[in-house]
């Protein structure tokens, strides 16, 4: 057959700029014979390619016609014969939608084909391998392909079809043209299929509505699917523009990954001469573009609109300059690159190969039995979840302090296990953390070492010389923050003059000055009333103790009797600087300086006497189990000074022993007196979620211990000592301690309302039950949201005079999602429960909750956990929250919310924080998946509807596979928190949520199956 053009070469230069628009732009970018090679090769692909996408024709039709060009790429004998006839039956396929271009190019299939005889033979041979396992590759896809690729592994595989085979072809002829590339061909081959991955993937992103449109898809079932997408089309509406965006955030996130390695290729590649360099240049130049573009449809929603998705010419232009400037510099290039790519959602990790089956691996019903009969194990006598709640080495070293002080030290065994903590618990730098997983800190290193020696331990003692180390290479006790001194100065190894002065004479301030202690957040309160009378009364212990006067000498980098006191107020380590002190504050200390030089006599007695007032009042309340940890011992203290070995004293000493706890790790201090009601309402829930028969007893055991402490009177002379009404509200502990919280009280009723279903909860009667509605009703903030105890009375801005150093959202009960989402689910549950109650008031602060929600949100769709660790555990509880709400931004917030989960589910299917993301208010993964986080964020997904999601049943899998042999879970990290600065251990969370989360899964596929 005669040849249809007179020179085939020619041909395709003038088909290239007319089928391709980046192609043409970068082949002339090659050295000589590699220009006309690549653009021959890139016409043969492109006939390739438009028989496959050509969705109007039958597939068998296409299916033959592709494996027809596979075998043409081999050239056999009557290879121009056959072509000719291929080309009438491609022709014959298109429909009338194909560009006239892309027509004329399959109808001169012979007449490339003919210059490609023409090319080098190994040139040749690598095209031809390329042109083969392209058609036979999109042969195969076409075969089983119904509308969409099942997963994302499915979605690669068709990339390599269809470009890896290109960037494979690529680099061997840049081998077979460069000795340089020759040298390095290894390290370009193993990452010349993500090169050419990257291009397709921008490819499939960016013509996802042009593709819908023509009835075909390339985005896998499994991505959709997690995103809340049934099926491709409805990408298109405008109601799913939140979940469609997922999906893209998605498949960003994959090309990004395979970007990572693409810009390895290009900076592997030489440019020792002119050659090299022009070879770097037409490789960087689509990688540019591409870049380019996936952002431009990151920060845009085009890629689901009519319109196409592309770059600007002028876009364009500026590309291709800077590819000419930048090639060639391969430092220039990466860092060009990496700077562009930031923008973009961050890279899907690369899978992890898929774990061996644990031994103890069980079905989901198998798991959920197992996990049951754990959780109702652990139940103590009371009918309580009382399990370990301490994870702060400060805590008990603040309580040896005190039992020193006030003549109370416990027993040898006791201050043995205590003594075995600290020692466990160190740090390898020699200091404690805030908390058992943190760096160390001057705080609890100053207060653990003076713990250690007041316990026994010598001076010389490794653990001890370890702890004194670190202290004074951090600049001693002077560089502790006003926690820490107060306590020292209390013992006599800290001078008062080195405090910054906090009067009690705050007390008689007018109650109506935002700067009244009592307005103060309650916790900050307690503790600044007791703080302010102990350092009014500059109270220092009695003691000739030697090991006092030797801490003077052990705790101070200079001799004590030299210390300049005051100058050394200001003086904070930077390792405990988390809250930098505010202007405010300071001119705040530099006013009360002033006044504490001459303080009223008359005025500090009264203050004092209003001071101790409080305390009283808090401790008989509380039944000397006291607010916490800080507060017990800092009153105790109080009442060593103000009535050495009186009833006060006595009765605080009695109590001392309900914050310990006693567990493989040693004796530890508890961060309450206990969890108990907090822990007994999640377990029940959990429970009752899993349906197991062999609960019932311990759920009915639950039921009277949520009765029993159940707080139904308000505390005596209530408005004079600034106390809200609790009557009705539960404590995160037991009812004796008094202070009810908004969350507890609405978990508890949640508790009682799901036992009420199964009539296990007839003793918490709808009377006592509306009790705990009216607490959530009358604790609101004016924001809509719940705080964790009072409404907030403080202006936001005396957080500014937080002078803690390293908590932080101390002085304002702010309202926080979880408790908001606690509370809102509470009020409609009960309201579904007993719709004769007080409705209207109910649906107004449901309503206002919800608002809340949805405005806390942050932009790229979590919730910040306040309690928790952190985004999982935020991101729960905002879903929750929202969860069957008619708010009109409800839908779009569950969707944002997912998104964000998707976007950091590990490879395993499990999630996991640490606590340095509340820190630094960002998601920080942990080192490994975490049982509890992974088992929030799927109860979040199942709550948003997506229990059956591909996402979900991997976050399953991850469970079961997590699960312990005794059908508890075990995780590394703490996944509780406080004040943005300390991780908490909840254990029960440990055996609940996990739990909670696969009944949740289980309860889904039964209800959809």
């Amino acid at each position: 057959m005669a040849v249809l053009h007179p020179d085939p070469a020619a041909f395709c230069r003038e088909m290239l700029p007319l089928t391709s628009r980046t192609f043409a732009l970068t082949v002339p970018l090659l050295p000589s014979p590699l220009d006309e090679i690549v653009t021959t090769a890139y016409l043969l692909c492109r006939v390739v390619d438009t028989v496959e996408d050509e969705s109007g024709s039958p597939v068998s039709d296409r299916v033959q016609l592709l494996t027809e060009l596979a075998a043409l790429a081999a050239l056999p004998p009557d290879w121009r014969e056959r072509s000719a006839a291929a080309a009438e039956r491609a022709r014959g396929l298109l429909g009338s939608g194909t560009p006239a271009d892309e027509v004329r190019l399959v109808a001169g299939l012979p007449v490339v084909l003919e210059n490609f005889t023409r090319l080098p033979r190994a040139a040749r041979g690598l095209v031809q391998e390329c042109l083969q396992d392209m058609a036979i590759g999109m042969a195969d896809t076409l075969s089983r392909r119904q509308s969409a690729l099942e997963d994302v592994d499915e979605v690669l595989a068709y990339c390599d079809v269809v470009a890896s085979t290109v960037g494979r072809m690529l680099t061997g002829l840049f081998a077979w043209r460069s000795g340089g590339a020759a040298a390095v061909l290894p390290a370009l081959t193993a990452r010349a299929d993500s090169f050419g991955r990257v291009l397709q993937l921008t490819n499939i992103i960016k013509d996802v509505r042009a593709d819908l449109d023509a009835n075909r898809c390339w985005l896998p079932r499994t991505v959709l699917a997690d995103c809340g997408v049934d099926s491709p089309e409805r990408l298109r509406d405008p109601e799913n523009a939140t979940r469609a965006r997922a999906v893209l955030r998605r498949m960003i996130a994959i090309a990004h990954r395979e970007l990572v390695d693409a810009v390895a290729y290009v900076d592997a590649l030489p440019s020792a001469d002119a050659a090299d360099a022009a070879i770097r240049r037409f490789c960087t130049a689509p990688l540019l573009m591409a870049v380019l573009t996936l952002r431009k449809i990151w920060r845009g929603d085009e890629v689901f609109g009519v319109r196409p998705v592309k770059i600007s010419r002028r876009t364009v232009a500026a590309a291709m300059l800077t590819t000419r400037v930048t090639a060639a510099r391969p430092t220039a290039l990466t860092t060009m690159l990496t700077a562009l790519r930031r923008s973009l959602p961050g890279p899907l990790p690369h899978d992890a190969p898929a774990p061996p089956p644990a031994r103890t691996r069980r079905s989901l019903g198998e798991g959920i039995e197992a996990a049951a009969a754990r959780l109702v194990a652990a139940q103590s006598p009371t009918g309580s979840w009382h399990e370990d709640y301490g994870s702060m080495p400060m805590f008990l070293a603040q309580y040896v302090i005190t039992c020193h002080v006030v003549g109370a030290m416990p027993d040898e065994h006791t201050r043995a296990r205590m003594v075995h903590h600290f020692r466990v618990r160190q740090n390898p730098d020699g200091g404690w953390g805030i908390d058992i997983e943190s760096d160390s800190m001057v705080l609890a290193s100053t207060l653990g070492y003076t713990a250690l020696r007041l316990l026994g331990v010598p001076a010389d003692d490794p653990c001890a010389r370890g702890a004194r180390a670190f202290i004074l290479r951090h600049g001693g006790a002077l560089a502790a923050p006003h926690w820490a001194k107060l306590m020292l100065a209390v013992l006599g190894v800290f001078d008062w003059k080195g405090l910054y002065p906090f009067p009690p004479e705050g007390w008689l301030l007018p109650r109506g000055l935002p700067v009244h202690l009592g307005r103060l957040w309650c916790y900050p309160r307690v503790v600044f009333t007791s703080m302010s009378w102990l350092y009014a009364r500059r109270a220092v212990v009695r003691s000739d103790d030697p090991v006092l006067r030797e801490l003077r000498d052990e705790l101070y980098a200079v001799p004590y009797d030299r210390i300049d006191w005051r100058k050394s107020r200001g003086t904070i380590a930077a390792t405990d600087s988390l809250r930098p002190r505010s202007w405010l504050l300071k001119a705040a200390f530099a006013a009360l300086s002033i006044y504490e030089a001459r303080p009223s006599p008359k005025l500090r007695e009264r203050a004092m006497a209003t001071a101790l007032d409080h305390v009283d009042h808090e401790n008989r309340t509380s039944n000397y189990v006291g607010h916490g940890p800080i507060p017990k011992f800092l009153d105790t203290l109080v009442w060593h000074f103000a009535d050495p070995g009186g009833d006060a004293v006595l009765a605080h000493a009695k109590r001392l022993p309900d914050y310990l706890w006693d567990s493989a790790d040693g004796t530890r201090v508890q961060s309450f007196n206990s969890s108990e009601t907090w822990d007994t309402s999640f377990a029940v829930q959990a429970l009752v979620a899993s349906g197991s028969p062999g609960a019932r007893e311990a759920l009915r055991s639950a039921s009277g211990f949520l009765e029993r402490n159940q707080r139904l009177t308000d505390v005596p002379d209530a408005e004079r000592h600034f106390r809200q009404p609790g009557r009705g509200g539960w404590t995160l502990s037991t009812a004796e301690q008094a202070w009810s919280i908004t969350d507890g009280t609405a978990e508890a009723l949640k508790a009682v309302l799901a036992l009420d279903e199964l009539g296990l909860a007839d003793d918490v009667t709808p009377e006592r039950r509306l009790a705990a509605v009216e607490f959530l009703l009358a604790t609101q903030n004016a924001d809509g949201g719940w705080p964790a105890y009072e409404p907030n009375a403080t202006p936001a801005w005396l957080e500014k005079l937080n002078f803690s150093d390293v908590f932080d959202n101390l002085m304002v009960d702010y309202s926080t999602v979880e408790p908001t989402a606690s509370c809102v689910t509470a009020l409609r549950r009960h309201l579904a429960r007993h719709p004769d109650g007080p409705r209207a008031a109910i649906e107004r602060a449901v309503s206002r909750g919800e608002q809340f929600i949805v405005d806390s949100q942050r932009a790229e769709g979590s919730w910040e956990g306040f309690w928790g660790v952190c985004f999982t555990y935020g991101t729960w509880f905002g879903v929750k929250g929202l969860k069957g709400s008619r708010h009109p931004g409800a839908r779009g917030a569950v969707d944002r919310a997912c998104e964000f989960l998707l976007a950091h589910q590990r490879p395993d299917g499990g999630w996991g924080e640490t606590i340095e993301g509340n820190r630094n208010q960002r998601y920080v993964h942990a080192a490994t998946s975490q049982a509890v986080m992974t088992s929030w964020a799927l109860l979040a997904l199942t709550d948003a509807g997506r229990a059956t999601s591909p996402s979900a049943r991997r976050a399953t899998d991850f469970l079961l596979r997590a699960q312990l042999p005794d059908g508890g879970w075990q995780d590394d990290h703490l996944s509780g928190a406080m004040m943005r600065c300390a991780a908490m251990n909840y254990d029960g969370y440990q055996r609940a949520f996990p739990l909670w989360a696969l009944s949740a899964v289980a309860d889904s596929e039964g209800a959809s199956s």
